[in-house]
């Protein structure tokens, strides 16, 4: 009995932990079981490019974003931590990890990073495919739902660029069964 009090207890911390921060809106224009094709709304991102391997690469570039958020730039402004934190291969075997800012933070009124490693970057609005996972984000969990949004993307005759994106939206100390991970895909136009 006390174990099921703990889980429960512990569901609704992490949900009131979760429900805290902001994400990077979207609105999904169509849904098929876990996949989902959504429309991103501008954004501004910080990013930094590692190398390594993902593990080690995300961690580096992950305590490099922080200090940035936590005011290491040039007017001192701490910025809110949003969800997710995105995660793709960059050309040169490293890998690029990102901050979103928060919504109400436009281009002009993001601070210039100290870190010169770090750039900051306006995305555009575009659409994405994404199916959603929960467990860990190991190397294998990752590529059994990337291989399941690539075959369902073919399948269905959208023409994306294939280059995944990996999107985290919990930090590390949520249980694994409660994390929300994704994979996506840039959706260039449906054939």
């Amino acid at each position: 009995m006390k174990q099921f009090w703990i889980v429960i207890v512990s569901m609704l911390w992490f949900s009131i932990v979760i429900m805290g921060v902001e994400e990077r809106p979207y609105t999904v224009i169509k849904q098929d079981g876990k996949i989902e094709i959504r429309d991103y709304q501008r954004v501004v991102s910080a990013e930094v490019t590692t190398m390594g391997d993902r593990g080690e690469a995300a961690s580096n570039a992950f305590r490099i974003l922080v200090r940035f958020i936590q005011g290491q730039n040039t007017t001192q402004t701490s910025i809110a931590m949003t969800a997710p934190v995105s995660q793709s291969r960059a050309d040169d075997q490293g890998w690029n990890v990102s901050f979103f800012m928060p919504n109400h933070m436009h281009l002009d009124k993001v601070p210039d990073p100290i870190d010169s490693r770090i750039r900051i970057k306006e995305l555009t609005g575009t659409h994405y495919a994404a199916i959603r996972f929960s467990g860990f984000s190991s190397r294998h969990n990752l590529a059994k739902h990337e291989g399941k949004l690539r075959d369902y993307l073919i399948k269905h005759k959208y023409d994306f660029v294939d280059k995944p994106t990996y999107a985290f939206y919990n930090p590390p100390y949520v249980p694994p069964f409660f994390r929300r991970n994704e994979v996506l895909f840039e959706i260039i136009k449906t054939l």
